[in-house]
């Protein structure tokens, strides 16, 4: 018993050693450049809203009043996604759903992080963030992602609770009982999840809603959804955001 307790051990300790050396890290490969430090120092440091917000796109749209910048460190380098398949649909349907999300999420690769999509059905990574699937949630939306944040010193430790994507019932039951829906049906429920997905993920990098229809952050999916995209001012707003002290305060 004590030979296999120790083999257990040394096979964790292993694999945290390798995890360790190979997790996404500022500076290598594809990763983003590592940033001075005090770009990711901020708090304590307060910037002015008349100098941050005009040249911000929508970045204080989402603020009544003072707020503080909060999002992902750039030293975390990558971002891992989780894409799971929804588990309540046949394969082929759950298939062409995770390919939707997969698709939505990816438009936001390169702004300002790789992203890596890990999309098996089982995985031994630690994701940064996770996509749930749902049949509905218990407000009225087409999908959730909620961050947070505490402070680490002059730090901000960022974290998501999970990227959630709602399957509409009725496509889900159809799924299942094995009648194929209408293909127009069809593909506008695969247009939903991409956009659905490409705004929550926006959501995942901390960006806030816009106050401008077009832009893929505004809070009200468009009634034909099969053209969304990242506008010049949603990747404004990411960029603006990323070039200011993480936990600054902008009032």
């Amino acid at each position: 018993m004590k030979s296999v307790i120790r083999i257990l051990v040394l096979a964790l300790g292993a694999y945290g050693a390798y995890w360790y050396a190979a997790r996404p890290a500022c500076g290598r490969g594809d990763a983003v450049a590592c940033p001075e430090p005090a770009l990711e120092e901020g708090i304590g440091i307060t910037l002015g809203a008349g100098e941050v917000c005009p040249r911000s796109g929508y970045l204080c749209a989402g603020h009544s009043g003072p707020f503080q910048v909060l999002r992902w460190p750039l030293d975390t380098g990558r971002l891992r996604v989780r894409v799971p398949p929804p588990e309540f649909v046949d394969a082929a349907s759950a298939r062409q759903l995770q390919g939707a999300a997969v698709e939505g999420i990816m438009a936001w690769d390169g702004h300002p992080f790789p992203i890596v999509i890990d999309a098996g059905r089982y995985t031994l990574h630690v994701p940064d963030i996770r996509v749930v699937w749902t049949q509905g949630l218990n407000v009225a939306a087409e999908g959730q992602m909620r961050v947070g944040g505490w402070p680490d010193g002059k730090r901000i430790h960022f974290e998501t609770d999970g990227l959630a994507l709602v399957v509409p019932p009725i496509a889900a039951l159809l799924a299942q009982a094995g009648a194929a829906p209408p293909r127009d049906m069809h593909e506008a429920l695969l247009a939903h999840v991409r956009a659905a997905a490409m705004h929550e993920m926006g959501h995942g990098l901390g960006l806030m809603h816009s106050d401008v229809q077009g832009d893929i952050m505004f809070p009200q999916m468009s009634p034909d959804p099969s053209g969304a995209h990242l506008s010049a001012r949603d990747i404004a707003t990411e960029e603006a955001l990323y070039a200011l002290p993480n936990g600054a305060k902008v009032q």
